[in-house]
């Protein structure tokens, strides 16, 4: 079989496709073919473990360039130790080549190539040829051995486009071509041998792509980059991220504006991470809800009582529906700013903080201010002090310090942790994580303001809520940073009802249960916002009414809507330097954004 294989690769080789140029869609979904595929190791679904490549002639940097979009793919050079070294063999090694155009010795670099493969250590190998300029020395060739390949993969085209659609069909965005794509050519050439080429489907990551798969001009979606940058040069927000998704195709990604105000300030990039503030409630706090209730380890309709009654004790929150609390429903107080009892004379009071980190001031704040650990124990003291009202809707930070004490009573570690070992990084989100100063250099970590009433600094890689920094910066309510490409692909996990990358984290049922109206007078789902009865509000009044998503105080918006399979991300800082700025809300230009992607689906 591997016999066959090598020859069919050269035969592919010596097609005239190979250099044809791409005239139209079908052709666009004929570049790509996979002749081995054992133990289904694509699409790559689980990407928690090291995906490394080497280059062979042409490094093809479109091809990196997307790779890199899913996960972190470094490059190791053939030439370097480390390419020879033991690796764990769960570890995937993808292996290129592409000849340089009008190469006389290129069928021999081929075989070297194909020779390499032999003395790979034992990981799991992707070997991809893109489409070759040249004709080939058959006796280059035949024999060649694959044994140490675990995948093979043919491109017939070198492009740019090409190497990127390799990228995503390697990582599960897009499924290959069907077998009777296959040129008849081949079938002429090799006779009564037959080619069975593998088949594989998406594993339901997000897409890159243009506009025009979905049935939309560029033109139709120009309105956003205008909104976006009159909303810079109004004071709205120093820069933002925006992307639309549609059909699990992300159309639109763009960056706008820099960092801050300052003249220096660095541009904003697609990879920079934002203080998403309370979209932490969904994208942290209901997704593990949703997560823990499907494999039996939470149920929404218990009691706050029954998992952490060394918390609420006695009190009337004992009693307190986890369902009721997590749509605002259970009557808590909106919020209280605990750092007030903090401060002596407008200064940290000297005995709850300290400006280096001990074995009792261990919880990180900001930058060179520790808090002592149990003082958590005093703000929930305070909440439990307080009384409750009536079960109406008032929306309320206060119930997801709750949510957070009740998973990881159950989880038995921080919800930090847990979420990113057992959600993020199986789906391969990289740029979402609580403390994002521990994961991501500085310089791509957008700043939110200028706290001049309690921190006194420019808060930088710390969260902006002040209770959430006072619990070390993991919170229920806030504590995630994210770019809006991973905060999309949660928005999706969710349109796609738990399923991503080949992962199941809930079904269905699950989902639909989550995301509705749960209470009369009342427009909130469980942990998910939801447009109003008449249409609008956090969301364009466009949104259908089975859409949900949530906003963040610092400025930011994440929004699914399963009727049209739409997903919107827009994040911002508009808190800087000064959270009293509410441009961005008086100017509606999220909602406005939003209104320009349903209008461009004739909505």
């Amino acid at each position: 079989m591997k016999y066959t294989l090598l020859f069919v690769l050269f035969i592919l080789c010596l097609l005239p496709s190979a250099n044809a140029q791409i005239s139209n869609e079908s052709e666009k979904d004929s570049l790509l073919y996979i002749f081995q595929n054992n133990d289904d190791l694509l699409p790559l679904d689980k990407l928690n473990r090291t995906v490394f490549r080497t280059a062979h002639g042409i490094n093809p940097l479109g091809f990196g360039d997307m790779l890199n979009k899913f996960t972190n793919v470094p490059v190791i050079s053939k030439d370097s130790s480390s390419f020879f070294k033991c690796r764990i063999p769960n570890d995937v090694h993808i292996v290129s080549f592409m000849a340089p155009e009008n190469d006389s010795i290129a069928s021999l670099a081929l075989a070297n190539f194909f020779q390499s493969l032999q003395k790979l250590p034992n990981e799991k190998v992707i070997a991809i040829v893109f489409g070759i300029k040249n004709y080939y020395n058959p006796k280059h060739i035949t024999g060649l051995p694959f044994s140490n390949c675990t995948s093979i993969l043919y491109c017939n085209d070198t492009s740019i486009y090409a190497q990127k659609e390799a990228a995503q069909l390697i990582m599960g965005a897009r499924k290959n071509s069907p077998p009777n794509t296959i040129s008849p050519g081949i079938k002429y050439i090799l006779g009564v041998q037959q080619i069975e080429q593998k088949e594989i489907e998406t594993n339901g990551r997000l897409r890159y792509t243009e506009a025009s798969s979905v049935g939309i001009t560029e033109e139709n979606l120009n309105g956003i980059d205008s909104i976006a940058l009159n909303g810079i040069s109004e004071g709205a927000f120093p820069g933002c991220q925006v992307l639309v998704s549609i059909k699990g195709n992300i159309i639109y990604q763009k960056s706008f504006g820099h960092h801050t105000y300052e003249s220096d300030a660095n541009t904003v990039k697609n990879n920079d991470v934002y203080d998403i503030a309370s979209i932490t409630k969904i994208a942290g706090s209901t997704l593990l809800a949703m997560y823990l209730e499907h494999f039996n380890l939470f149920n929404v309709d218990d009691t706050l009582g029954k998992y952490i009654p060394e918390l609420t004790g006695n009190t009337d929150y004992q009693k307190i529906i986890i369902r009721e609390m997590m749509a605002h429903q259970a009557g808590l107080k909106s919020w209280i700013p605990f750092y007030i009892k903090t401060l002596q004379d407008g200064e940290l009071n000297s005995q709850i903080y300290r400006s280096r980190k001990d074995s009792v001031f261990s919880l990180e704040v900001a930058e060179n201010i520790f808090i002592d650990k149990d003082y958590t124990k005093y703000m929930y003291d305070k909440i439990l002090s307080t009384s409750l009202g009536q079960k109406k809707y008032k929306y309320s930070d206060l119930c997801y310090y709750f949510t957070q004490k009740v998973f990881e009573s159950i989880i038995e570690e921080g919800q930090d942790v847990f979420l990113h070992r057992a959600i993020y990084e199986p789906m391969g989100l990289q740029n979402i994580r609580y403390h994002p100063l521990k994961y991501f250099k500085k310089e791509r970590i957008v700043p939110t303001e200028h706290d001049h009433k309690f921190r006194k600094q420019l808060i930088h890689g710390y969260v902006h809520d002040p209770g959430a920094a006072m619990l070390g910066g993991v919170g229920g309510h806030a504590g995630i940073f994210s770019n809006a490409a991973d905060l999309a692909s949660i928005m999706q996990l969710f349109l796609q009802n738990g399923s991503y990358a080949g992962n199941e984290f809930f079904t269905e049922s699950i989902r639909k249960k989550f995301t509705k109206k749960q209470y009369e007078n009342n427009r909130r789902a469980i942990g998910f916002d939801r447009p109003r009865e008449n249409g609008g509000g956090t969301c364009d009044k466009l949104a259908s009414q089975s859409s949900f998503g949530h906003s963040g105080f610092t400025g930011a918006l994440a929004w699914a809507d399963p009727r049209d399979e739409v997903i919107f991300i827009f994040l911002s800082n508009r808190v800087h330097p000064d959270q009293e700025n509410w441009k961005i809300r008086d100017m509606n230009i999220r909602t406005d954004m939003q209104q320009v992607v349903y209008k461009a689906l004739n909505r």
